[in-house]
């Protein structure tokens, strides 16, 4: 049963049944994998692991075995990046004692599974891996001849430096931390899973948060696997998972289900009592790059049917910081520049860049590459950078504007977004000239608001305003004919003392407000600020003694 095609070679239920005994099978036929993270391999008694090479003369050998059913093939890739192919199949007659001696090659059958015992086999021929050796690495890096390419490449990495002539800039990352300038090295993201919200609030004693935790960050490069630890407390007897993460991303969920269950690959857990928090692994697998360059950053949910959603902010790296109009780093062995490649960007207004079939414009104000720098607004309908680009926000008309026509028309208008720049600000990494309201001004580092301008953006950097007497006799400063708005975000300098407490110790009422301490501080979004708080135990109370214990110490901050 679950067999089909003229000669029964087509398993139906083959990937169900490799994920039910991938985690004990890899583990003990490739020292790898699920069981190997989680240290359960020694749980895995069930099968017996066999590596071919190893069977001698008068061993069972499952190939030959007439009495064996219900085979199948699987394969996976390992945590390592190796492709392992395994078989398995239930044997009705597995030998006790499994000798090359004549004498003891006797069978018996398994009364513990009415399918006998499973066994699951492999051979060294069965297990491809990418190159180990450095030298090996560095030679299939070289191949590469874009920094784009060489990123997505496991092992490889790129020099960007202007000052070394290199034949290829790719190479291995321990080559390239050889030959390249720290500074000038394309660092690929090294890091695990970032717990970014561990549990919801909580409204009240019966809402207690369910999922823990809420969400994490993935920063992943090509063939990275990384895992991810999360329990889940049941309420409901049970629960399913599902996701949208994009077909590059290849998520399993490994899970005994709470209870002796083995550790199995799972998107359902079942027959839960209530009150039982179980425990999951998501082993995320980056197999490639999305096609689409908005997919690069971007949020996915990993769902259980009861509700709860763990959010899951996932950073892939595939594109290089070379790959950008502010920056002199070479980023293909061809020395051909950004303009050269995409050269719409050399357009600085709408009007100018629809001109050109092959261009699009992006008029919003949050358009930027992944790191937050400015972008030349003008791209290539096939270059990466057009997709950063908010889909409200892209004119691109299906034919080239005539001498007529510009982009204040209703059909392809950039209004109420940017419609033109002046590459000096991108040379400068100013996005304050992107931003259209003065609140979104504010939130931007070294940024000031004019009301009223002599045509210069309302909002710039601090450095390009006209202050106080000061002359105008530079082109690149403006002056604000109404009163500039900059960062008012302030912390109080004052040292506070106090001591408020009346010999009392609070046990089970709460501690009285201490309504007159305040530090005054006006804060701006996306910013961080210090504040010291020094707690002198032991001149709160009289009697207070080393060993004397308290219950919390709050600090509460009021918007």
């Amino acid at each position: 049963p679950g067999y089909e095609g003229q000669w029964c070679q087509t398993c139906k239920n083959c990937d169900k049944k490799c994920g039910e005994i991938r985690a004990c099978a890899e583990c003990n036929l490739f020292n790898t994998g699920p069981g190997k993270y989680t240290d359960t391999c020694g749980d895995c008694s069930y099968l017996k692991a066999l590596h071919v090479e190893d069977i001698r003369p008068n061993q069972y050998d499952p190939r030959k075995s007439k009495t064996i059913s219900q085979n199948g093939t699987c394969k996976i890739v390992d945590d390592t990046g190796c492709d392992l192919t395994f078989w398995y199949g239930y044997e009705d007659e597995y030998p006790e004692n499994d000798s090359d001696d004549e004498n003891d090659d006797y069978y018996y059958e398994d009364d513990e599974d009415d399918d006998g015992t499973l066994v699951v086999w492999t051979s060294n021929i069965d297990k491809v891996c990418p190159p180990l050796e450095d030298k090996d690495v560095a030679e299939a890096c070289s191949k590469k001849t874009t920094c784009m390419d060489c990123s997505r490449s496991p092992g490889c990495g790129w020099c960007s430096s202007p000052h070394l002539e290199m034949k290829s800039r790719c190479s291995s990352i321990k080559e390239n931390e050889k030959m390249c300038p720290t500074e000038r090295r394309e660092e690929k993201f090294n890091s695990v899973p970032t717990i970014i919200k561990e549990s919801k609030e909580q409204t009240s004693r019966w809402s207690k948060a369910q999922l823990h935790p809420q969400q994490v960050e993935l920063a992943m490069n090509v063939g990275d696997i990384q895992y991810l630890d999360f329990t889940y407390l049941f309420i409901s007897s049970g629960t399913s998972l599902t996701h949208d993460l994009p077909e590059n991303v290849d998520l399993k969920i490994f899970s005994s289900c709470g209870g002796d269950n083995l550790l199995t690959e799972i998107s359902r857990c079942s027959g839960i009592f209530n009150g039982v928090t179980v425990k999951f692994y998501a082993r995320f697998h980056l197999k490639s790059c999305p096609e689409k360059s908005s997919d690069w950053e971007k949020s996915y949910k990993l769902t259980l049917s009861q509700g709860d959603v763990l959010d899951i902010d996932l950073k892939m790296f595939c594109s290089c910081s070379c790959d950008k109009f502010s920056t002199d780093g070479i980023c293909r062995n061809d020395k051909k520049t950004f303009l050269d490649i995409n050269p719409c960007a050399e357009k600085n207004s709408c009007s100018e860049c629809l001109q050109d079939s092959a261009c699009n414009w992006c008029s919003d104000s949050k358009f930027s590459y992944f790191d937050g720098s400015p972008l030349p607004r003008c791209n290539n309908d096939n270059f990466f950078t057009s997709d950063l680009c908010n889909g409200n926000g892209k004119v691109d008309p299906p034919r080239a504007l005539t001498g007529s026509e510009d982009c204040s028309t209703c059909n392809h208008t950039c209004s109420g977004g940017i419609c033109e720049e002046h590459k000096q600000d991108l040379l400068d990494l100013n996005m304050c000239v992107s931003q259209l309201t003065c609140g979104d001004c504010m939130k931007e580092d070294g940024c000031a608001w004019c009301p009223q301008t002599d045509g210069a953006p309302r909002c710039n950097l601090v450095s390009k305003w006209i202050v106080g007497n000061e002359k105008r006799n530079d082109p690149n400063k403006h002056e604000c004919q109404e009163d500039l708005y900059v960062d008012r975000s302030t912390i109080s300098t004052d040292k506070i003392e106090f001591l408020q407490n009346s010999d009392y110790i609070y046990e089970d009422s709460p501690m009285p407000d201490m309504t007159d301490n305040t530090v005054e501080i006006t804060m701006k979004e996306g910013q961080s600020y210090n504040l010291e708080l020094l707690l002198k135990i032991n001149l709160a109370h009289r009697n207070y003694e080393e060993n004397q214990k308290f219950g919390e110490v709050k600090l509460m901050m009021k918007s």
